[in-house]
């Protein structure tokens, strides 16, 4: 097996993080009269970073499941980056789902925090009845405004150092759990 062969996803990420650091790698529509934001390769690793220092101050188990309830964004990407860099798992929740579903999504996934998204309101307050009391919530930019997260993306952001060093993942290891409408059971 060849290096090339080994390498995950983040490993391609840090290589273009350092091929390409200051060109763009997102653009992000903010919606209304607002411009898009762009997020450069350094930027985002620097974000991801960020994010998984709070991730890690939580303390959570190895390999936990950590949720994310959004449509398609930036802070997406970088909250799956920061998931991976501490050793977690994903679990992608599609944005329009009943309260039951996604109740039984995050408890079947045993998710130990949620990440709340960019989300439209009508979806947002059927989905939120859903999510289970007692488990940390991180509200992305964009996110409804009746959110109810614990914290901001940008109070996590501030919340704990920098992750120093990532967690070294192979090829073998989970990285996300994608529940379809017919994996559900319901």
């Amino acid at each position: 097996m060849s290096d090339e062969d080994s390498k995950t996803l983040l490993d391609y990420f840090y290589a273009n993080v350092e091929k390409y650091g200051d060109r763009t790698f997102m653009t992000q529509p903010m919606g209304g009269d607002s411009p898009v934001e762009t997020f450069t390769f350094n930027q985002t690793m620097t974000q991801a970073k960020q994010m998984a220092g709070y991730i890690q101050s939580l303390n959570l188990p190895p390999n936990s499941q950590i949720a994310i309830c959004s449509k398609n964004c930036a802070w997406w990407i970088i909250a799956d980056i920061a998931c991976w860099m501490t050793g977690h798992v994903s679990v992608p929740v599609y944005p329009t789902l009943t309260a039951d579903t996604t109740r039984y999504i995050l408890e079947h996934s045993e998710s130990k925090l949620i990440f709340i998204g960019k989300l439209d309101t009508k979806p947002w307050a059927e989905m939120k009845g859903g999510v289970p009391t007692g488990v940390p919530t991180v509200a992305f930019p964009l996110c409804p405004a009746d959110h109810g997260a614990d914290k901001t993306w940008a109070e996590a952001l501030t919340a704990a150092p920098p992750l120093e060093t990532p967690v070294v993942r192979k090829k073998s290891e989970m990285a996300t759990i994608i529940y379809t409408s017919g994996s559900t059971g319901q």
